[in-house]
């Protein structure tokens, strides 16, 4: 069994030896990054199978290094957990908005870091697939490939963050179902007392964004209750 590998970009270095130790008693690879710069060669050269990437940097904010991480087609599917001081809503919504897949506020435990950790690697593409899902789901305009996660519409291809893949699949499963948002926010997150509901609703309109256009809708709001195929 491969040990997956943790960057951790922070620059406080007893944070970082913090999360170097415990994490490696958890049974994870760990690296490290004290500045975002550096966080983007290491990125490039050791390609970690998840990023615990701090706001505060000194070269450059975490939401900024999190956006060149997403616009950077070698990169873009890694995921991303933010780990931050802040903790208003807002500061929530802006990571989430740059592409974060979960967003931590400190302090924390350790055992919380490797829950928010085993979960988002479960729904990765080092994790597993739900076997009894089909590989290909969609419709005539807008094919959901689960093995490869890629979405495609028409011959473009649609890129989204690993959050938004997993939701926009879920919805795709049972076309004439309406998923709750309390639903769909297990799909993403491996603390549901934790987790804002209103999470869902910032992924979703990044998702139709990125989706749809004027003639083509494809995610249907019930109001009060979620989402559903249009």
């Amino acid at each position: 069994m491969s040990v997956s590998k943790i960057l951790v970009v922070d620059d406080e270095k007893n944070i970082v030896e913090l999360l170097r130790i415990n994490l490696e008693r958890f049974g994870y690879e760990v690296i490290s990054a004290y500045t975002g710069m550096e966080a983007i060669t290491l990125i490039s050269l050791e390609k970690p199978d998840l990023i615990l990437l701090d706001i505060m940097l000194p070269d450059s904010d975490g939401i900024k290094i999190c956006s060149m991480i997403r616009s950077n087609e070698r990169t873009m599917n890694i995921p991303i957990i933010m780990v931050s001081a802040k903790s208003e809503e807002e500061d929530k919504i802006e990571g989430l908005r740059a592409g974060a897949d979960d967003y931590i506020t400190k302090p924390f435990s350790v055992k919380e870091i490797d829950a928010r950790i085993q979960s988002v690697l479960r729904r990765s593409n080092k994790g597993n697939l739900d076997i009894d899902q089909p590989e290909v789901l969609g419709n005539n305009d807008l094919v959901i490939n689960k093995e490869k996660y890629e979405v495609l519409k028409g011959q473009n291809k649609i890129d989204l963050t690993l959050s938004e893949f997993k939701l926009l699949s879920k919805i795709f499963e049972n076309p004439n179902k309406v998923y709750t948002r309390e639903e769909l926010i297990d799909v993403i997150s491996s603390d549901k007392e934790k987790a804002d509901i209103r999470t869902i609703d910032v992924h979703i309109r990044n998702i139709r964004k990125k989706i749809e256009s004027e003639n083509d809708e494809f995610i249907e709001t019930v109001r009060g209750i979620g989402y559903r195929v249009k």
